[in-house]
């Protein structure tokens, strides 16, 4: 998964620099962002984002579960000279410190939380903010493409992204009402089968500004993605940012 995350001829895990960098010039212009802000980058990964926040003078905190990823984040900043603050941790269950000026979350994790996690999420996002701080994430829409419901993909691969020798995996995906997809991914190694469910919920426009409104987040901006691309109503993705009042 790290080496998905590194590889910067794919998508499959995090999007590519030229990518990265629109999205991190964007977020620091919209947001009002200026050498010495504190940001938090959820979810931070082997810091892509986060370093090129902080090449931009911003005093980043990067939160992770994964330790690899983390691990590689630390290396990679102490190797280019750049004084980021990671830590590994559930960011749906620790607390996530500050006041912070802005906290993101980027690359559609929003969307795989369940109910309970992501209520906690906004709870704690809206602590560690400072009044006036701003949240800024993207997740998936109702207009976004669906595979049908039931489909089944099956492949060897010789390496990929769920193991790094020779597999055979097995994808169904499964399809519930209008917001609510499951993609499950079977791997069959001499390990025997591992199966990786990933629940991932759609949202409109106003249910994100309901659901925000709630945990005290005010929405004052919306794009398709957090490059700030102009949302339309087919748009499979909506970036949104609010702001702690």
């Amino acid at each position: 998964m790290l080496a998905a995350h590194l590889d910067p001829t794919t998508d499959a895990a995090s999007r590519r620099p030229e990518a990265i960098r629109a999205t991190v010039d964007h977020l620091v212009g919209t947001l009002g962002l200026v050498p010495g802000s504190h940001l938090l980058d959820l979810g931070c990964g082997p810091g892509l984002y986060a370093m090129e926040f902080a090449r931009r003078g911003l005093c980043v905190t990067g939160v992770d579960l994964s330790a690899g990823s983390v691990a590689h984040a630390r290396q990679r900043a102490a190797g280019d000279g750049l004084d980021i603050d990671y830590r590994i941790a559930d960011y749906t269950r620790t607390d996530l410190g500050g006041p912070y000026d802005a906290a993101v979350l980027i690359y559609l994790d929003f969307g795989v939380l369940a109910d309970d996690a992501r209520g906690r999420l906004l709870t704690a996002v809206h602590a560690a903010l400072r009044p006036g701080g701003t949240f800024a994430f993207d997740v998936k829409t109702p207009a976004r493409t669906r595979v049908s419901d039931g489909h089944i993909g099956v492949s060897w691969q010789d390496a990929g992204f769920w193991r790094p020798s020779p597999h055979l995996l097995i994808e169904t995906s499964y399809r519930y009402d209008g917001d609510l997809d499951l993609d499950q991914h079977a791997v069959v190694d001499g390990d025997g089968i591992t199966t990786y469910r990933i629940w991932d919920r759609a949202y409109s426009l106003t249910a994100l500004r309901s659901l925000l409104v709630r945990h005290g987040l005010h929405p004052t901006a919306h794009w398709e993605n957090l490059t700030g691309r102009k949302w339309h109503r087919r748009s499979p993705t909506v970036a949104i940012a609010a702001v702690r009042r």
